[in-house]
């Protein structure tokens, strides 16, 4: 992305590893559930997890660009975004009765888990700068 520092975008690489390992043993689930709709399914869910992590991701690190007062709206941007994507994906599995929802609801939920894990790993092992009293306002 233009403008955007490739060290705020290191987190996309391990979080897109975390949802190519979950797809493998959701879209196993999910044939043995659905037949190939639910392997189909499951692998779309984990797709839209990724999808949705890596825009709302890029879209944040493009707004601190411009300025840190807009990562937050961004980042408040970047997840009514992921959920419009997801809500808009699960109302058009609806409408067409596809046998694959289900099994695309579930990889959905793995795939957030294992985005949020990477998260959680990612932020305990960041190092942060050490503010003293003094540096303070």
């Amino acid at each position: 992305m233009v403008g955007v520092k490739t060290s705020k975008l290191t987190l996309i690489r391990p979080a897109l590893l975390a949802c190519a390992a979950a797809v493998v043993p959701v879209g196993i689930a999910g044939a043995v559930w659905q037949g190939v709709a639910g392997a189909l399914g499951a692998v779309a869910g984990v797709a839209l997890v990724a999808v949705g992590f890596v825009g709302s991701w890029m879209f944040t690190a493009w707004a601190e660009q411009l300025g840190l007062r807009l990562v937050f709206a961004a980042g408040v941007m970047g997840y009514i975004g992921k959920i419009g994507l997801v809500a808009a994906a699960f109302l058009v599995a609806s409408r067409t009765g596809w046998s694959g929802m289900m099994p695309m609801a579930m990889a959905t939920i793995v795939g957030i888990v294992a985005v949020l894990t990477v998260l959680m790993i990612w932020a305990a092992r960041m190092r942060l700068p050490l503010l003293r009293p003094e540096d303070s306002l």
